[in-house]
């Protein structure tokens, strides 16, 4: 793929930094928050504002269908940096004006947060131009390294790096990483990048903003699989919160860095091992549903193990049907939807599902002083069950292939 692809290299190596840069900032903030207001309401709030901008990523639909995508990525990532030398400042303000400094660094949160929404959207919109349709479930698996395999194996350096290194000092590396990844995605070849919408009568059309929800409404199977990944979503919004605690409860950071760690292992080995095998033999819409329902049934045991390293290895292998489970879902998408309507229902999709994170971000940050994280991961494996029979109850996602 990578040798095949050079644009499509380009874009994966960015990715795979820049989201080592996301990973990076987003632990140690929300560490640094935690240990300095010993708040999970404020954790809660902190994970909300990561997710709110999804809220408003439909707005930005139409703009990314006719944009240059490559300056796009490369914008989106400057600002990005910039964000992240904003909650700097914040963090040093914070001996002196506490109030002032996490205004600031809340702020600087929701400013990167919302260059990152939109940055997926970009690079989901730009890979079906830059492969064949064949080879989107191979792309799918090298994008869910970069999007999810990255995040949790940094995240867990990150946090095992806290233990030995201070805050200010991870988040100037993380500088680093968004530089990195400005210098892959300039290098993507400008005749290659060009606006998706092509008809020049398009010009004189009114946008309408809300196109990309009435393509998902018109459609049963988009519906049912944009309210899934909602549920979805709005329960790995009370998960952010959760592993926190457990990662107290059994040992502090360094646990926290090694659970995280443990969720990379299983995510990874899934992801790119077992996917690779099963998409050779196995429909991806046959694989959906069953890798959710495996997710869900093997992760509701671990509430009953007090041994640590049991409770790691069952993790591992839980997140293993999560990998395979997240490598599916994107390609299914640019495999279904037209590619010069993949902006706009891209955006709308991450509006009605991505949004729910930052509400089950408030409600389990509110909750998790009277709910105890086994009864949460005791509704979170059954919630991936439910996930599982939506799947299968619709027939065109159960029965889905790319060829």
């Amino acid at each position: 793929m990578l040798t095949t692809y050079k644009n499509f290299k380009d874009v994966f190596i960015g990715r795979l930094i820049s989201n080592c840069g996301d990973s990076i900032y987003l632990l140690v903030i929300s560490w640094y928050i935690l240990e300095v207001t010993h708040s999970t309401v404020l954790v809660g709030v902190f994970n909300a504002l990561i997710f709110l901008p999804n809220m408003f990523s439909f707005l930005f639909g139409q703009f990314i269908d006719r944009a240059n995508k490559k300056k796009l990525l490369i914008y989106l990532e400057l600002i990005q940096l910039s964000a992240v030398l904003f909650i700097i400042i914040g963090m040093y303000l914070h001996h002196h004006f506490e109030i002032v400094s996490l205004i600031i660094i809340f702020l600087g949160v929701f400013i990167a947060a919302t260059a990152a929404t939109n940055t997926y959207t970009v690079q989901d919109a730009l890979i079906p131009s830059l492969v064949e349709k064949k080879d989107l479930p191979r792309t799918g698996i090298y994008m869910s390294f970069a999007y999810n395999g990255t995040d949790y194996a940094f995240t867990s350096i990150s946090g095992i790096l806290l233990s030995i290194m201070s805050s200010m000092s991870l988040m100037f590396v993380d500088v680093l990483t968004f530089i990195a990844s400005i210098f892959f995605f300039s290098k993507i070849d400008d005749n290659v990048i060009k606006p998706t919408v092509t008809d020049k009568n398009n010009a004189l059309v009114k946008p309408d903003i809300f196109s990309g929800f009435k393509v998902i409404f018109h459609n049963n199977a988009l519906l049912a699989f944009t309210l899934s990944m909602s549920f979805s979503n709005f329960l790995f919004g009370g998960f952010n919160v959760y592993t926190l605690i457990i990662g107290r409860n059994f040992g502090g950071s360094a646990f926290y860095g090694i659970l995280l760690g443990a969720t990379s292992i299983g995510t990874l080995i899934g992801s790119t091992l077992f996917a690779s095998l099963i998409l050779k033999y196995i429909p991806v819409g046959k694989i959906l549903w069953s890798s959710a329902l495996i997710f869900g049934v093997t992760l509701i045991p671990v509430i009953f193990i007090s041994n640590k390293y049991v409770f790691l290895l069952l993790w591992i292998f839980s997140f293993v049907f999560l990998g395979i489970n997240q490598v599916v879902q994107t390609p299914i998408l640019q495999a279904k939807i037209p590619h010069e309507q993949l902006g706009k229902v891209l955006s709308a999709k991450s509006t009605i599902s991505i949004s729910t994170l930052s509400i089950g971000s408030l409600a389990f940050g509110f909750f998790a002083k009277y709910v105890g994280w086994q009864a949460f991961m005791f509704m979170f494996g059954l919630g991936y069950i439910f996930i599982a029979v939506v799947f299968f109850s619709v027939k065109e996602l159960r029965s889905f292939k790319i060829s």
